[in-house]
């Protein structure tokens, strides 16, 4: 079974999923070919409108394919993300359900994605888990989801972007996360000769043609008051 992070699940869904899951499977697309068992699994589970265990799967295709069979069938529609395993229980099995109808905004999401968005963010996310690695693991871990000249196009571009940088080490050139870069700061600097620049201050000018404000006048002392003379 394949685990999937609930943050990068429409980042495969956009490379390997339906752009249409609701539509009736009448042929399989050029990048997933399902077995005839898949697809009547499909069907079963599609028509039912809710999820299913292995054993009410067997009987709604009557009761004829083995457990290894049946094993494979949704081991094909899982891995091309048709299909998800919502539950588990000790006496019922593995109970599975159309992915669209279990993650309906996650299939939503990821059927608006393109393939290079969705490749620069898994193989970013990649490097960020394993923190180096040679261009050729990258392509032979995304060789199943996609063409490894689509891998090394999305390499190359997170290259020219500066998203990820080499790192030598050894004989070998890895491929890393770039690393941060210092923040840039701007300096003004006076042309060569120029006088240096004088504190400017700022004056208010009355408008054209209005009358001049008085000047305030000073204010007046106040004298202090007269003692009567004292008499002999």
């Amino acid at each position: 079974p394949m685990l999937l992070a609930a943050s990068v699940l429409p980042y495969f869904y956009a490379l390997v999923g339906d752009r249409n899951p609701k539509a009736e499977r009448k042929k399989d697309s050029d990048a997933v070919q399902l077995s005839p068992l898949a697809r009547d699994t499909w069907a079963a589970l599609r028509q039912s409108g809710q999820p299913l265990t292995k054993a009410s799967l067997r009987e709604l295709l009557g009761g004829a394919p083995s457990d290894a069979a049946l094993d494979r069938a949704l081991g094909e529609l899982g891995a091309s993300l048709k299909i998800a395993r919502v539950d588990e229980s000790p006496q019922a099995g593995a109970t599975w359900e159309l992915l669209h109808r279990w993650a309906p905004e996650a299939v939503q999401e990821g059927i608006g994605l393109s393939v290079a968005q969705s490749l620069s963010a898994l193989v970013s996310r990649y490097l960020e888990c394993v923190v180096a690695a040679e261009a050729k693991e990258v392509e032979e871990f995304f060789s199943r989801l996609a063409p490894r000249s689509r891998v090394r196009g999305s390499v190359n571009a997170l290259l020219s972007a500066r998203e990820l940088a080499f790192l030598p080490v050894g004989n070998k050139t890895l491929i890393q996360i770039a690393p941060p870069r210092p923040p840039v700061t701007f300096r003004r600097v006076a042309p060569k000769g120029a006088a240096p620049r004088l504190p400017v201050t700022l004056r208010r000018v009355a408008p054209q043609g209005a009358a001049p404000r008085p000047k305030a006048s000073p204010p007046r002392r106040r004298s202090a008051p007269r003692r009567p003379d004292k008499k002999a």
